[in-house]
């Protein structure tokens, strides 16, 4: 009797999402045949991450890593690292590499994540322009650290204050340009957004808003940035937290639908059956909405992986969607983000507000009174039971009762109460 063929399973990248997909497919499918390919020679590392690595509080570059190439084998994964992806043949089912050669599948996931977007500024040169996204990017800017005697920061986004915050030296001078009137314009309101600025002030740093650097000019051995209002700064170094972008360039003529991501419906499939897509290159449906959204977030990548992974081993599961959530520190300062914060979807807010503490909470409800979005800063403790809140669509009321909110008490536990289903 003839023996049955394992099935062929190739994923095509090896962060976030392409990690969890492997992990949930294996385990609900411990004898199928995998390949990695990853254009990275590294086994996975946290992007997340990288930040720290350049700040030094990860003193070890070893800490960046989730996992061992001892992990795959163990999986009994074939990996391609350092091979670089050119294309698809959909029709016969291959995966097409940089060396010449092919790897044929049955299913796929791609999950191939994004690439920082650098500004095109008149003046500059490429390498001018720093961004921080990979391994590379992170050890070359340990290395410059020390000689950066006036950054200069491109956007007022994660990214950037992150990299800044990695970067901070006391003697240094560093000023933030940012398009929009606030910081962090995609995750907080600008009074959130004016308490972080406050602290960025308090270190010495400069941030000039409604601005952006057009022209980049060297003048006896300095370089001077060019502001779109006229203004001229003097910086030794120039970065870009402006935006990432799906890398999806190889699917060109694949007939795998695209709409500045890759198309997938909840089962994190393509158009073309047994093909999947996940993490930053897909464009999923929002968790309030349904429509088809690009978040970019390492929690949605490790979810839509998980989903992509359980489907391919041929569990049906549905993603529930994208649900936008940041949280970090920008110079000791815990900020987190969740959920609908600034949509037409907020028809009430409620805020609670400690300037001499640093303490901002607001919570964002629905027309339905339920809650949708929470921003915190300095207080975030509860972040994962308000998350759960969110998710399982609860009614806020009890939030909004005025004994409660100016009352000292563990928010916590009153959140687990409703989660639990107690008034």
């Amino acid at each position: 009797m003839a023996r049955k063929r394992r099935r062929r399973i190739v994923i095509i990248g090896n962060s976030a999402a392409g990690l969890s997909g492997l992990e949930a497919l294996r385990k609900r499918d411990p004898d199928c045949r995998v390949v990695l390919i990853d254009e990275e020679p590294y086994p996975a590392y946290s992007r997340v991450i990288t930040p720290y690595f350049v700040l030094g509080s990860l003193k070890e570059e070893s800490g960046l890593f989730l996992r061992d190439r001892a992990y795959y084998r163990r999986l009994g994964v074939k990996t391609l690292f350092g091979r670089r992806v050119v294309g698809l043949d959909v029709r016969n089912r291959d995966v097409l590499l940089d060396n010449g050669k092919k790897e044929p599948f049955d299913l796929l996931l791609i999950a191939t994540g994004s690439s920082p977007i650098r500004p095109k500024i008149r003046g500059a040169k490429p390498d001018e322009i720093h961004v921080l996204r990979s391994l590379e990017d992170a050890r070359r800017l340990k290395a410059l650290k020390p000689t950066i005697r006036q950054g200069l920061f491109l956007g007022g986004g994660l990214v950037s204050l992150q990299s800044l915050q990695a970067l901070f030296r006391r003697e240094g001078r560093y000023t933030v340009v940012v398009k929009s009137d606030h910081l962090l314009s995609q995750q907080l309101d600008p009074e959130g957004a004016e308490m972080i600025e406050k602290r960025l002030r308090g270190m010495g740093v400069q941030v000039l808003k409604g601005r952006d650097v057009i022209q980049l000019k060297r003048r006896k051995g300095s370089l001077r940035a060019v502001l779109d209002t006229g203004e001229e700064l003097e910086t030794d170094f120039l970065f870009a937290g402006k935006g990432v972008r799906p890398n999806i360039d190889f699917l060109r003529g694949t007939g795998i639908e695209t709409k500045g991501g890759i198309l997938v419906n909840r089962q994190m499939e393509t158009n073309i059956e047994g093909i999947y897509a996940a993490g930053d290159v897909a464009v999923a449906p929002d968790f309030f909405s349904g429509e088809e959204v690009l978040y970019g977030l390492w929690s949605s990548a490790v979810e839509q992986g998980a989903v992509a992974g359980t489907n391919m081993a041929g569990q049906g599961v549905d993603y529930e969607g994208n649900l936008k959530m940041n949280v970090t520190r920008i110079f000791a300062v815990p900020v987190a983000s969740i959920g609908e914060v600034r949509s037409t979807r907020v028809a009430e807010s409620l805020v609670r507000k400690d300037e001499r503490r640093g303490i901002y909470r607001k919570f964002c409800f629905d027309g339905q009174g339920r809650l949708i979005g929470a921003i915190l800063i300095e207080e975030v403790e509860d972040l994962g039971v308000i998350q759960g809140l969110i998710r399982k669509r609860k009614d806020g009321a009890i939030l909004k009762t005025r004994s409660l909110w100016r009352s000292p008490v563990n928010y916590g536990l009153v959140f687990k109460g409703l989660l639990q289903g107690r008034p």
